[in-house]
């Protein structure tokens, strides 16, 4: 398995490579909708200013992994692969508290984060994950690694200022598929999506 950048408070910066591969769950209409508008109160609320993250765009990652100088076609590949053998229901995603994440530079992301029942849905898939993608990039031949950590989120926007944690009206979906996607620095449009697998279909609403 690649090396995979755990999502969590504190994390520097991704290095400056252009070309970036992950796992993501992206939100659904009536969440991007709901996400938008939350985003617009806390700019309201907190004299916000920044680059706001387009509503196509609103996910949140399951596993990154990494950045490349170029488009890492054989890595691509081996993932698809990965998460072809996933096993996992259809869950419950609820975000309800909004913050800050703390970097070394000046672009913090505005996040919603979710906890408990909230994300354990989540959490499974990410765990499934990360076993297929060990099993696929070590070709069956190593021995499985630890399960990175992660901390649930969607990235609002980023602005210099600091969020402190509160609660906030959730927002949440029916998570029913993840997907591949990629991103090329810069890029404002929609990511380009590499994959997706449904899940199990559940009653979990």
């Amino acid at each position: 398995m690649p090396d995979v950048q755990p999502v969590q408070p504190g994390i520097a910066s991704a290095p400056r490579l252009p070309h970036h591969v992950f796992f993501a769950v992206l939100a659904d209409a009536d969440a991007g909708l709901k996400a938008d508008r939350l985003c617009d109160q806390e700019m309201a609320l907190h004299h916000l200013e920044g680059s706001r993250v387009r509503r196509e765009r609103l996910h949140v990652t399951l596993v990154s992994l990494g950045w490349d100088a170029e488009f890492p076609e054989h890595k691509a590949g081996l993932a698809r692969l990965a998460a072809a053998q996933v096993d996992a229901p259809a869950f419950p995603l609820r975000l309800d508290r909004c913050l800050s994440f703390q970097r070394r530079n000046a672009r913090r992301p505005l996040v919603l984060c979710g906890h408990g029942a909230g994300v354990a849905g989540f959490l499974e898939l990410h765990r499934s994950l990360c076993g297929t993608l060990d099993s696929a990039f070590s070709g069956g031949t190593s021995a499985p690694h630890g399960v990175p950590s992660v901390t649930p989120h969607m990235t609002l926007m980023y602005s210099p200022s600091v969020v402190e944690p509160h609660p906030v009206e959730p927002v949440g979906w029916t998570v029913r598929e993840f997907q591949l996607l990629y991103n090329l620095r810069g890029s404002a449009g929609p990511y380009r999506v590499l994959g997706r697998w449904a899940l199990q279909d559940s009653q979990c609403m």
